[in-house]
């Protein structure tokens, strides 16, 4: 568990917040409630925020304040390429670079589209009642049915790509199987995405599309410091200019979080990560994959077998091909990293431990059996089977900011407040955990 429960890790969760004036046309005067990063996060938490018809929301994104485009997020494509206008790159000490979306919609309008709950227990350190976290999980996927705020609906049979296809048969007759419905199973699952017109359903289309008088989006606005007087976060610092505000909203990401809040603390931080091993095979014939995941397995020792539908090559310009990737992700406590600050962020995402090392290398067995099998017979080249030397990680830090000593009139919505690992992807649990933060200021 990363450090504690999840409710240590919810920064500034004083109720009320100090009214200050409302906005006069200037782009950066004062406001109720600032919400820096206009992810997913940021995007939810200021549509709730403004609400309160009564209450002044600032939005504030380093990139454009421009609504992403179908053309932009097609899910057949991942547009994170070097220089690519709706990405930053983060460099990591060991050489992994971080991608992370930037402008109104932040990392959904450039991820894979994935969109899965935690399984049940996953919740269990949350605090708040079950039937809570279900409702909110509800408005935001629909449910069972599907739908919700994110507009989520499973790949269907017809939709799989050739590798989803023969990777679904193949462990459907082996053990359980879902079919798309809301809570993920020990077992097949078919992956939730949240998608309209075969491109991402951003969470600025779901959040941001109304315009609304007391919620003003600001790009070009990166925050470059939290302002606090009086020992209380009283705005922020920008690019553009202060902002006075009587409520900080941190919703920049683990990471760019974790970089306002670092310079205010000192020290470090520690941070999680899921690791992630790569199987790859050259196919013998042409596939289709109209996604990048569609079709998934947990095992009961907390992995994810995830059936990529192609090379990377195919779904991300300027990568270089290296063969059809299965990945065998260790899901449990994570890998613990380290997070500094010298005048700029220091990130360093760690290894994985000797325990889970091993969990990976029986997972990488489960899959060569399976590429072994006869349902990838006419898919895999005879003999182009390898495992990737070194582990990769799957783009899921959390947990920075759990443990963090609170700031007053500092709210924190992101991933970095986590406290938890989950057995599926983090996306749609962080923004229901924002939801639920959001709910008491």
């Amino acid at each position: 568990m990363a450090g504690g429960s999840i409710a240590s890790g919810f920064l500034g969760l004083t109720p009320g917040h100090q009214v200050l004036t409302p906005m006069h046309g200037s782009a950066f005067a004062t406001a109720d409630v600032v919400v820096v990063g206009a992810g997913s996060a940021g995007c939810l938490a200021a549509e709730r925020l403004s609400r309160d018809s009564d209450r002044q929301v600032l939005l504030l994104d380093a990139g454009a304040a421009v609504l992403p485009g179908w053309e932009q997020t097609r899910l057949d494509r991942l547009p994170i390429s070097p220089g690519a206008p709706r990405t930053v790159r983060l460099p990591e000490l060991r050489g992994r670079d971080v991608v992370r979306g930037r402008g109104l919609g932040g990392s959904s309008t450039i991820n894979g589209g994935y969109f899965l709950r935690g399984h049940r227990d996953d919740y269990d350190s949350w605090p708040y009642p079950q039937a809570r976290i279900d409702a909110v999980l509800d408005e935001l996927d629909g449910g069972d049915a599907g739908g919700g705020a994110m507009s989520v609906s499973a790949f269907d049979d017809a939709e799989l790509g050739s590798v989803a296809s023969a990777f679904d048969a193949y462990w459907r007759r082996r053990g359980p199987a879902s079919d798309g419905g809301a809570w993920p199973i020990v077992g097949l699952n078919r992956v939730r995405s949240n998608r309209a017109d075969g491109g991402r359903f951003t969470a600025a289309n779901a959040f941001l599309a109304e315009p609304r008088p007391n919620l003003r989006v600001v790009g070009g606005a990166a925050v470059t410091e939290i302002v606090v007087r009086g020992g209380r976060a009283s705005g922020v610092q920008t690019a553009r200019g202060r902002v006075d505000a009587g409520t900080v909203v941190l919703a920049a990401g683990t990471l760019g979080s974790a970089a306002l809040v670092l310079p205010l603390i000192g020290g470090e931080l520690t941070v999680f990560e899921h690791a992630e091993r790569l199987v790859r095979f050259r196919p013998r014939r042409e596939i289709t994959a109209p996604a990048l995941l569609q079709t998934v397995l947990h095992t009961e020792n907390r992995l994810e077998i995830r059936c990529y539908g192609n090379d990377f090559a195919a779904f991300i310009d300027g990568v270089p091909a290296a063969g059809i990737p299965i990945g065998v992700a260790d899901m449990g406590t994570g890998v613990v990293g380290t997070l500094r600050w010298d005048g700029t962020l220091r990130v360093d995402l760690g290894e994985p431990d000797a325990a889970s090392y091993a969990r990976i290398d029986a997972g990488v067995e489960i899959v060569e059996a399976m590429l072994a099998a006869p349902d990838f017979a006419d898919l895999v080249a005879p003999g182009s089977v390898t495992v990737d030397p070194t582990f990769g990680l799957s783009s899921h830090a959390w947990g920075a900011l759990a443990t963090a000593p609170r700031i007053d009139g500092l709210t924190v919505v992101d991933g970095s407040v986590l406290a938890s690992p989950l057995r599926s992807g983090p996306h749609l649990s962080v923004m229901a955990g924002a939801a639920l933060i959001v709910e008491q200021l």
